[in-house]
């Protein structure tokens, strides 16, 4: 059976390359006499950069004589050319150099509670002053020694160390020789490799590279957790050998740190001898060999073991490891993992690894199997993560921040123990441990649970106005109806429904009517009447009014006279109800309550999708989870003030709903601004218009009120303004809080799609978030939002998921269209029996605090050369020049199939951004390909009717 350790080797023989026969003859000319063979660098050896470290091991053996480490240092180093090798960089390019002897080092310290750590810098030092191989041991008193061995960085390169440690143990006086340049041939043949160079170009261009999770790496320190293994080790067995079961554990892991279906990470192929009877090493020495020696050994001279000669050949760098979405089973993901294994062993001498930046390779991860545990300070690999694979445990490094790397630990361990336990169990879930996954499912992702009455807002706002019945309710430029009135003018336009035959439960009335006197009555009476309203906007183009009527199956819609064109225009066929030409027949009607009204379960509106992704969908919403949602925006919105809200927003975009109804809840008025209104008018209408208890808007109407208003007028604005229904960048937080100043109008954020009613969490902004975007807020009451994986399972903190929401704010589904309702809501399996999920689309990531942060729609999200890029995160490195006020960054196709990043910046006031200097500053700062390719100079940023950016509106580059 293949497995890990089925590297390949190369073929060639000693006979195959004649001395100096890879030089040039010059280089011949020169070197002949001086040493015994020339070759070129390898790849490998050529990449080692300029200052590079030695690379340090070390292993603790049970048994120990000086007299044979010296004997088994001159074996070795007799056997292999490769230990008697010189960097020569006098010639074309630079050599390598065989010697026919070299002098290795050893030294043993015989000094009692010797410094491990000066000892390894002291020999890391002397490599790059002397011998390019040096071999130390330190005695223990109680029996037994610790093996260094210091490779100089390019003969690092081409031997591995752990070989070297295992050469020691086996090494022979008499063993045949290991020449060097058959290595290199092979080496450099596998430049010419075809088929290996196809192979690797598949991996990196078809497989993104593994990335950590942006939380974690942020305000990183060193770290270092043990995970046991041995004690699962027979369990474990079960799935075949354990190199290949441990790097199946990791990759794993892995799959549980991001959301990408697939990806590579950089994983060291163990060599064919490491792990033979994969023995803990701890039990061998550098002792004499005796007739006990087991057979399965090499064969033996004497009283000591001929070394394998091929050893010290094997190249151990990191190669990309290409892995798939998470099998069904354990057994299935080791027997993923053992083929691409052999697939990588096979064509290893073609890779040739590209150079990563080492703040980039701080977010990668790289695994490695050992012989044991490391005993010394070794050379920091730069990656975030650092997994060292023995019989007897995972060594995890890592370079994070403290709270992450803790998880790391509890995760390898819970992914081993299930493994072990079951070799045919399910590998798709995260095994979170268990107190970070009651904390994202329970202590985050749940909000408070709160009593709700067995009623409806509608019938709550007929209980107002009987309380208050001469209290504004609604103010329409210079017109003011008081509750009473409003309510009157519901109840007879109810009746009116009613006495043609409409406004049963659950049936639909359309409302299609600007922001007149009539509106407020309009909405109510249709709930009055016990039907659920289809706001149909005038300014909607006609097709997409009449794909609203007709699925809806409408037969009846309040309106005025001033929209028969556009009603006509529509092809409806059913009947209109003209509420200013027939006035009197519904004032005849009489003010007394309808004896009955909707019910919580009934349905309060159904409100249409954007349809941005395809055909406009029908969210229909029910009473219950309406009334929870108004419930909490009277205490998180209305309670700011006495002033009620403003509605200057389309009745077709949910977002301005608590606009409309959550003032009449409590007794305050809403003030419908005049239609049309030109976005630079707002600000003006605005502050007229107020102060408000709160106005809810869009990010994009937040920023261009930091425009119009001064100082005082965004002081006295509202008691609180909250941006919802777009991504809210973190600087336009700060800049309203710095605008409306301390004690002036306080700024919130909401986040909800429409399929959850309106809004299912949001909190004050009270200073700059640290985040790009200003966290979406916990879950509301009575509802759940979790971030879990395509399994429905919950992700790490850190780590992006989509979010899912539950509880009672889950709309009943989308009208006539049960396949997507299916797809979209589905059974929620960390709830009660009966509970519904809605997959929003959103992707987010838990923040340590317990924030969450969004990170755009997963349908959005861009790739720039297999890498997954933030815009926000870019977005906000622009916003931090000095000469930008605003901007947007999106992503277009430079060529068929060829995404680079596009930047559209405002200028600060005076300022006149240089793009070129721009990109400059952001190379500082970002990796390049998060730099964008174009940066244009625009004088705003273009918004829809409804406030959010107009990606179409944007220039060319």
């Amino acid at each position: 059976m293949t497995t890990l350790a089925s590297n390949p080797r190369p073929q060639a023989s000693p006979a195959d390359i004649a001395p100096f026969a890879l030089v040039g003859p010059a280089d011949r000319d020169r070197l002949a006499g001086l040493v015994v063979d020339a070759c070129p660098l390898t790849p490998d050896q050529a990449a080692v950069a300029a200052g590079a470290p030695a690379v340090v091991r070390a292993r603790r053996v049970a048994g120990f004589s000086a007299e044979h480490l010296r004997e088994a240092v001159d074996a070795l180093v007799r056997t292999h050319e490769v230990l008697r090798t010189s960097v020569d960089r006098e010639g074309a390019e630079p050599l390598c150099l065989v010697h026919a002897e070299s002098a290795v080092p050893v030294n043993v310290v015989d000094v009692v509670d010797v410094d491990l750590v000066g000892l390894v810098t002291a020999e890391r030092a002397a490599v790059h002053e002397g011998a390019t191989l040096r071999v130390a041991a330190v005695p223990a008193p109680e029996g037994g020694a610790t093996l260094l061995v210091s490779l100089h960085p390019v003969l690092a390169a081409a031997v591995d160390p752990e070989a070297v440690l295992d050469g020691l143990r086996d090494a022979a006086r008499h063993a045949p020789a290991v020449r060097h340049a058959p290595r290199v041939a092979a080496e450099r043949a596998g430049l010419l490799d075809r088929a290996g160079r196809a192979h690797w170009r598949a991996v990196t261009d078809g497989f993104a590279p593994f990335t950590l999770p942006t939380p974690w790496t942020r305000e990183a320190g060193p770290g270092a957790v043990e995970v046991p293994v041995a004690d699962l080790a027979p369990g474990l067995a079960v799935l075949g050998p354990l190199p290949e079961v441990l790097l199946a554990a990791h990759l794993k892991v892995l799959t549980t740190l991001t959301n990408e279906p697939s990806m590579r990470s950089d994983v060291v192929l163990p060599r064919p001898e490491a792990w033979s009877a994969f023995e803990p090493l701890s039990r061998t020495g550098v002792v004499p060999r005796t007739e006990a020696s087991s057979a399965s050994e090499p064969a033996s001279r004497g009283d000591v073991v001929v070394p394998r000669p091929e050893a010290l050949s094997v190249p151990g760098g990191p190669l990309p490891f290409a892995v798939t979405a998470p099998a069904t089973t354990w057994r299935d993901l080791v027997a993923a993992v053992r083929e691409t294994a052999r697939e990588a062993a096979r064509h290893r001498p073609a890779h040739r690894r590209p150079a990563v930046a080492a703040g980039e390779l701080r977010r990668h991860a790289l695994f490695e199997t050992r012989g044991g545990l490391p005993v010394v300070p070794e050379e920091d690999r730069g990656y975030g993560v650092h997994v060292i694979a023995t019989a007897e445990a995972l060594l995890v490094r890592t370079v994070l921040r403290p709270g992450s790397a803790a998880t790391l630990g509890p995760t390898y361990r819970s992914v081993l123990e299930a493994m072990a336990a079951d070799p045919d169990g399910d590998a798709r879930g995260t095994h979170l441990p268990p107190a970070e996954r009651d904390e994202v499912l329970s202590t985050w992702g749940a909000g408070p649970r709160a009593a709700l009455d067995d009623t409806t807002a509608a019938a709550l706002i007929e209980t107002r106005a009987r309380v208050t019945p001469e209290a504004v309710a609604v103010r329409v430029g210079t017109v003011e109806l008081t509750f009473r009135a409003l309510d009157e003018r519901a109840t007879r336009i109810a009746r009116h429904l009613a006495s043609l035959g409409f406004g049963q439960p659950d049936t639909v009335v359309g409302v299609c009517l600007r922001r007149t006197p009539d509106l407020l009555p309009a909405l109510l009476g249709t709930w009055k009447a016990g039907a659920g309203y289809l706001a149909l906007d005038p300014d909607l183009p006609v097709e997409r009014v009449r794909h609203m009527l007709e699925s809806t199956g409408c037969r009846v819609v309040l309106s005025d006279t001033a929209q028969r064109e556009f009603l006509g225009g529509t092809g409806f066929a059913g009947r209109a109800v003209w509420l200013d030409e027939q006035r009197d027949a519904i004032d005849a009607h009489p003010t007394t309550r309808l004896p009955t009204g909707p019910r919580p379960e009934h349905l309060a509106y159904v409100i249409y999708t954007s349809g941005s992704t395809g055909t406009p969908k029908g969210v229909m919403v029910e009473h219950r989870g309406l009334l929870n949602y108004l419930s909490w925006t009277v205490d998180a919105y209305a309670a700011h003030g006495s002033g009620g809200s403003a509605v200057f927003s389309s009745t077709s975009f949910d977002l301005g709903i608590p606009n409309l109804f959550t003032p009449l809840l409590t007794g305050q008025p809403v003030h419908l601004l005049p239609e049309p209104l030109a976005p630079a008018d707002l600000g003006r209408h605005l502050v007229e218009g107020g102060p408000y208890s709160f106005v809810k808007m869009t990010p994009g109407h937040l920023d261009l009120l930091c425009h119009q208003l001064d100082t005082r007028q965004a002081h006295a604005l509202a008691g609180v303004v909250v941006a919802a229904g777009d991504a809210f960048p973190a600087t336009l937080a700060d800049r309203w809080i710095r605008l409306a100043g301390p004690g002036g109008t306080k700024v919130a954020t909401e986040y909800g799609p429409t399929e959850i009613t309106i809004g299912n969490s949001g909190q004050p902004v009270t200073g700059p978030p640290a985040t790009e975007l200003v966290p979406l807020g916990p879950p509301i009451p009575n509802t759940t939002m979790y971030v879990l994986d395509a399994h429905l399972e919950p992700v790490a903190v850190g780590v992006p998921g989509e979010i899912h929401i539950g509880g009672v704010g889950v709309a009943r589904g989308y009208l006539g269209r049960p396949g997507l309702t299916a797809e979209r809501f589905r059974p929620d399996p960390h709830g009660r029996p009966g509970d519904r999920l809605y997959r929003t689309g959103d992707l987010a990531q838990w923040l340590p605090d317990g924030s969450l942060n969004f990170l755009g729609r997963a349908d959005d999200q861009v790739k720039i050369r297999g890498y997954r890029v933030e815009l926000g995160e870019v977005q906000a490195a622009v916003t931090r020049h000095p000469q930008v006020r605003d901007a947007v960054v999106v992503a277009r196709e430079s060529t068929p199939g060829v995404k680079v990043l596009a930047c559209y910046v405002v200028a600060a006031r005076g300022a006149r951004p240089d793009p070129a200097a721009l990109r400059a500053r952001l190379a500082a700062e970002l990796p390049d390909y998060m730099v964008p390719a174009t940066v244009t100079v625009i004088d705003r940023i273009p918004l829809t009717a409804n406030g959010k950016v107009d990606h179409r509106a944007l220039p060319a580059p």
